[in-house]
């Protein structure tokens, strides 16, 4: 009779009955790779948030504007074009998909393992040659998929609102960089009135020394004028040559000329008190929705790394047949008894990165009310000065010109007093002018510090803080096993 080796124990292999395999892989092949839904869950967001559409779903490569580089450039063109082209917008977009990959990923159980056993004898005489076979399956994986999706998900879903907030940071710079240009235009006309004034002058008062009325004295004074005038609009010149290169950073084109011209932008977003913004500021800002994504992301590792006390549990199957004929079949089960190893460190781990991550999505709740606060004081300050401006200084520069001009009519005064009077008005626009593009940028910054929406509420529905924050601290606990809420999508 020939020597039968002993049945092999197989360690550390786990596995799953044929019926539940089937299940299970039913269930794993169910979540789709395409990010598309995402990438347009994101477009959506920022389109509702700001009033511009992006194609991201598009090829990159598709035609993004009829703009030549040369035309002037309207806001509008200059969103779409941002959102489509700029560089770091396209490198977050593509970030979508891998976290989409991630989340798939994390539903996908392991594949199971054949093993194939063949044993010669050393002697043919006393011993012969042996089959076996296994097919094995983690089965630990289990009750670990859903906190794995979940925390997937999460990270997705912070992924998609970290993109949104960006675009949305995105157009805020384009508008503001968009209304300095334009106003920076409106400054160079108004100097080149200015210095059109200041010539006329000069005329005069060479006239009148010549006819023996005045002082060289008064022509250096306007040549003077004219000199300071000429070195404040080579200033004003630079800064908008600056404006316009870094518009065209924004747009991806950076390589472009810079002598187009910007066409008056949109009108900025209706007024609102400081209470209804700072109540904004803290429902609807993306950046504190993505902050409370990690945080759920967090609590649901935790609840993972604490359902891994036990991490090697297996069951199968296992298949022998020996030289002579004899087949044998019958169950493994191998479990790892945790007595060194509990999974207490890493248990202690992910709590401390869940409270990590809790106490920076309240950080960011709070910055983004400080934020809030600081944008409407800024736009609120703005408009007043704006108003007080255009009420005193530029109405009675306009007066004093037309008295001006009625003193001249009736020989009252010479026409130095005249000149006088519209530098003098030219002055006083040019500072509104200024005190203006103040204003409008502080509105765009009020509009990005609410988290967009001024120009078109989100709906309820697409609200990314729609629950109440304390229950992501919940279960931020070492022994907690709440379930874990999905995250919540824009």
């Amino acid at each position: 009779m020939m020597f039968r080796p002993p049945r092999r124990l197989i360690p550390k292999r786990r596995t799953l009955a044929p019926a539940v395999l089937v299940l299970l892989a039913v269930a794993s092949g169910c979540a789709s790779l395409d990010p598309k839904p995402d990438i347009n869950r994101a477009a959506s967001t920022v389109a509702e948030r700001s009033g511009v559409t992006p194609t991201w779903t598009e090829p990159w490569e598709a035609s993004l504007t009829s703009w030549d580089g040369r035309a002037p450039l309207k806001v509008e063109q200059a969103l779409a074009m941002a959102l489509r082209n700029n560089r770091e917008i396209r490198s977050q977009v593509e970030q979508i998909a891998a976290s989409r990959a991630d989340l798939v990923q994390a539903g996908l159980l392991p594949n199971p393992v054949v093993g194939l056993t063949l044993r010669f004898p050393f002697d043919p005489v006393s011993g012969g040659s042996f089959i076996g076979a296994q097919v094995v399956q983690s089965f630990t994986a289990l009750w670990l998929r859903d906190g794995k999706i979940k925390a997937a998900d999460a990270r997705l879903n912070q992924t998609v609102l970290d993109i949104s907030d960006k675009a949305l940071r995105l157009v805020a710079e384009v508008r503001a960089t968009h209304a300095r240009i334009d106003f920076g235009q409106r400054a160079i006309s108004l100097a080149d009135e200015n210095l059109t004034t200041i010539q006329k002058s000069i005329d005069s008062l060479d006239a009148r020394v010549r006819g023996g009325e005045g002082t060289p004295l008064d022509v250096n004074r306007a040549k003077q004028q004219q000199a300071k005038a000429q070195a404040e609009r080579t200033i004003v010149m630079r800064d908008l040559a600056k404006e316009r290169r870094r518009m065209l950073e924004l747009l991806g084109f950076a390589g472009e000329g810079a002598e187009w011209t910007a066409v008056a932008g949109l009108a900025g977003p209706p007024v609102i008190d400081e209470a209804t913004a700072l109540t904004l500021a803290s429902s609807q800002r993306l950046d504190v929705a993505a902050a409370r994504a990690i945080a759920e992301a967090h609590r649901a590792d935790l609840s993972v790394e604490e359902q891994s006390r036990v991490k090697d549990f297996g069951l199968g199957a296992d298949f022998e047949r020996a030289a002579e004929g004899a087949k044998s079949v019958g169950p493994v089960l191998d479990v790892a008894v945790p007595i060194f190893d509990t999974n207490q460190a890493q248990i202690a781990k992910a709590g401390s990165l869940a409270r990590a991550a809790l106490a920076t999505f309240e950080a960011a709740s709070q910055r983004a009310v400080r934020e809030a606060r600081v944008a409407w004081v800024e736009l609120d300050s703005a408009t007043r000065l704006v108003d007080q401006y255009r009420s005193t200084v530029l109405t009675l520069s306009e007066r004093n010109l037309a008295l001006a001009e009625a003193a001249l009519k009736a020989g009252q005064a010479d026409v130095t007093v005249l000149l006088e009077s519209q530098r003098e008005l030219i002055d006083a626009r040019a500072r509104l002018n200024e005190l203006e593009r103040q204003a409008a940028i502080a509105c765009i910054e009020l509009e990005y510090a609410v988290g967009g929406g001024l120009m078109g509420t989100p709906s309820p529905a697409h609200d990314p803080l729609d629950r109440d924050p304390a229950t992501i601290g919940a279960a931020i606990q070492p022994n907690s096993l709440d379930e874990v809420p999905s995250g919540a999508h824009p």
